[in-house]
């Protein structure tokens, strides 16, 4: 019955009724079985005081490799540096037009082809941060620091690499930190 009302509501368009049906649907399964590649994206403000780390759901990887999706992110993120709340960002309109959760479903139904979600924004401010973003977008690490020491934009650096490298399914404990933050300070330090 769902299929045939969706059909009604989309005039017979099948594109239109399967999103209909996506988006509409009670059935959340839907949606949470057909979301099975995760991309991460990070930005930093000017003042390297704040960042925001977004993990986006798609269905393939091939919504990602679009130049469309580059462009949706950098949106994404430049709306995201404003705001602390998720729900804030996406109602924040673009240009006083379109909240963004709008663009995003835009994309999603009429580029994309395929539903995508932010699933998980986080926020983080401090004095200094700095990340580092896995080539292939499935792990970042973000690190702050409450005190400027000399050469923190490369020890930030190197730290978040570290994280990213050793840290693969691992839980990150304060040994696992101290021992990358040692191994980091003594490569700078002494170079």
């Amino acid at each position: 019955m769902a299929c045939k009302n969706a059909i009604i509501k989309s005039k017979g368009r099948l594109n239109l009724a399967i999103n209909f049906l996506i988006n509409n649907s009670n059935n959340i399964n839907i949606k949470k079985n057909s979301l099975k590649e995760f991309f991460i994206i990070c930005r930093r403000n000017k003042k390297k005081n704040k960042a925001v780390v977004i993990l986006i759901a798609t269905e393939t990887d091939f919504v990602t490799k679009n130049d469309m999706f580059k462009k949706l992110a950098n949106i994404i993120l430049d709306v995201a540096l404003f705001g602390k709340k998720k729900k804030d960002i996406l109602k924040y309109k673009i240009l006083n037009k379109l909240p963004l959760f709008q663009i995003v479903n835009y994309f999603s139904n009429h580029i994309f082809n395929e539903y995508i979600e932010l699933k998980q924004i986080v926020f983080i401010e401090a004095p200094f941060i700095n990340f580092y973003l896995h080539h292939s977008y499935n792990k970042a690490a973000c690190v702050g620091f409450s005190n400027y020491i000399p050469n923190l934009e490369q020890i930030s650096k190197n730290l978040a690499i570290q994280l990213v490298c050793h840290t693969s399914g691992q839980k990150v404990t304060k040994f696992l930190l101290y021992k990358n933050l040692k191994i980091v300070t003594s490569k700078v330090l002494t170079k």
